[in-house]
């Protein structure tokens, strides 16, 4: 827990401004509360104009868009005092208010279910050690709290127990999909580590006479290392890879010790395995690419557009690197115009029907930028819970840490934060185990630092993703690191809600020109990932 003077702290830096009754959020231009008595009415005017050319607002309390008469815009656009009779006379039962209080979050237990509990992902690090020196990489020195690489790779006996634990006969993990991941450093620079895990994954099987049908195994490499031996073991025991390559940037910031670009060397391994494995290509690879400065959407686009190799993977994910610090979050910032441009194409994509969007070359590049798709599933499939001041979840938090994903770290240590192997996030060790109480413990000052910010009354708590590690207050932290930390996440809110203000436009735009059908289609898409994707359910209450 916080102390009350920590906590002080955190709210000074992140809080809504208040004018009177209304208050905007830090970083944006616009009221989204309004104070009447005891009462809030939290809301969020949207860019997006209805058909017959009348404002919407996204209202969280009811998880709704609805329109705007001119004197209800006005109103909330421009009041600045306290005016509850002239609310009542303007708006009706479909604008709902919540209690002065804000937003009410969940409780942290006291106690995880031991019973119940059961991590899903498990993340093996069989190296810490990297053929190449990516500048933006989280382990290369540049940011506070992240390890460095580093001559440590687990040993057979902490990977045995992490493999025994992780796997265990119970029907309900048997039967719900588990992953094994591969990270590092560059996983491939530890091949006998993971050969090791293989065995041992067979040897676990074979111990309890079962298999583990819904078990993922999956690699992440730049790629520099493969080679025939690597690639017969990948394909001969169905391990998914992502290979990264960050087209026109790659050069960039993908270096080697030297300092030289590795893009031609990367390119040429990925042309080689579609080239003499394209059934395994075009099932269990795909190309990761990392958004970064200076981001030319249109040049990206081409350059995928232009790689017929790379249309043949089974998938792309484009995404941004924002680990931690204002001044981060500042050097990215001029990138969401770049996005703004990924969000159209993505709107307008829906002029085509499924099946023609399917094979869009276009669509498929817009739809796999991660921050839009996490964003755009986060608000049109919201769940809104009875209690309409109530969230049902912290934030991008749904169970406790080390619960759902669990790294184990090449010192033999379980974390619960892949970015920051840290002490602050450790959660064990392979060979005592996980602590859920740790991970608990963990979960309380991120749940402080909710409760003491700006977001009880921010629109878009509902459909936020922030996790703890973004916000890992710690009440042994000093002044200047709470400080520091409130900050941080001040910049992360801020990237937050411009990506969730854009998917609620999408959704609108979506709407106002081509109806509701593909908006249907994506709810149907999006339940059907979930039945066939992970599956916890059971393990907690």
């Amino acid at each position: 827990m916080l102390t009350a003077h920590q906590r002080n702290l955190i709210e000074r830096v992140d809080h809504p401004e208040w004018v009177g009754d209304s208050a905007k959020n830090i970083g944006e231009n616009r009221p989204s509360v309004h104070r009447m008595g005891d009462q809030l009415f939290i809301f969020h005017v949207l860019a997006e104009r209805s058909l017959d050319g009348d404002a919407l607002v996204y209202i969280p309390a009811s998880g709704k868009i609805e329109p705007l008469t001119g004197a209800q815009e006005q109103f909330l656009l421009n009041c600045q005092a306290s005016d509850s009779k002239a609310f009542r006379l303007l708006f009706d039962d479909r604008f709902v208010t919540i209690p002065a209080d804000g937003w009410s979050f969940p409780e942290i237990p006291s106690a995880p279910d031991l019973t119940n509990v059961r991590s899903r992902t498990l993340v093996l690090n069989p190296t810490e050690q990297c053929n190449i020196r990516c500048t933006y990489c989280y382990y290369g020195g540049a940011y506070d709290g992240t390890r460095l690489h580093q001559n440590l790779s687990p040993g057979y006996e902490e990977l045995a127990a992490a493999i025994d634990s992780f796997l265990v006969s119970d029907q309900r993990v048997v039967d719900s999909q588990q992953a094994i991941y591969f990270f590092g450093g560059e996983p491939l620079l530890g091949f006998n580590k993971m050969q090791e895990v293989m065995d041992l994954i067979r040897s676990r099987e074979e111990s309890l006479g079962i298999s583990f049908p819904n078990l993922i195994l999956q690699v992440n490499t730049n790629g520099m290392l493969l080679n025939e031996r690597i690639m017969n073991f990948l394909v001969e025991n169905d391990i998914y890879m992502n290979v990264s390559i960050d087209g026109p940037n790659h050069d960039l910031y993908r270096v080697d010790r030297r300092g030289k670009g590795t893009h031609d060397r990367v390119r040429d391994k990925v042309e080689w395995v579609a080239q003499n494995w394209p059934d395994y290509f075009s099932k269990r690879v795909a190309i990761i690419s990392v958004l970064s400065q200076p981001l030319d959407t249109r040049k990206m686009y081409k350059y995928f557009a232009a790689w017929d190799v790379a249309q043949r993977a089974l998938a792309w994910d484009f995404d941004l690197v924002l680990p931690g610090g204002s001044g981060s979050y500042d050097e990215f910032q001029s990138l969401f115009d770049e996005q703004d441009k990924i969000w159209k194409l993505f709107v307008s994509a829906h002029k085509m029907d499924a099946a023609q969007r399917d094979r869009s070359l276009r669509y498929h590049y817009a739809f796999s930028h991660g921050f839009l798709h996490r964003s755009f599933h986060r608000a049109l499939n919201q769940s809104v819970p009875d209690d309409p001041a109530e969230v049902s979840h912290l934030l991008g938090v749904q169970l406790i840490p080390g619960s759902e994903y669990l790294v184990l770290g090449a010192n033999g240590t379980y974390y619960t934060s892949y970015e920051f192997q840290a002490e602050t996030f450790s959660a064990g060790t392979a060979d005592a185990g996980v602590d859920y109480r740790v991970g608990l413990d963990q979960l309380r000052g991120f749940a402080d630092g909710v409760n003491s910010s700006s977001c009880s009354t921010c629109w878009a708590a509902r459909m936020c993703t922030i996790t703890f590690p973004e916000a890992p207050f710690n009440m042994q932290d000093s002044d200047e690191v709470i400080t520091q930390k409130a900050e941080t996440k001040v910049a992360r809110c801020r990237s937050e809600r411009e990506n969730l203000s854009k998917a609620l436009n999408s959704i609108s735009a979506i709407r106002n020109r081509f109806g509701e059908e593909p908006l249907s289609e994506h709810r149907a898409d999006w339940v059907r990932q979930q039945e066939e994707g992970p599956s916890i359910a059971g393990f907690n209450q």
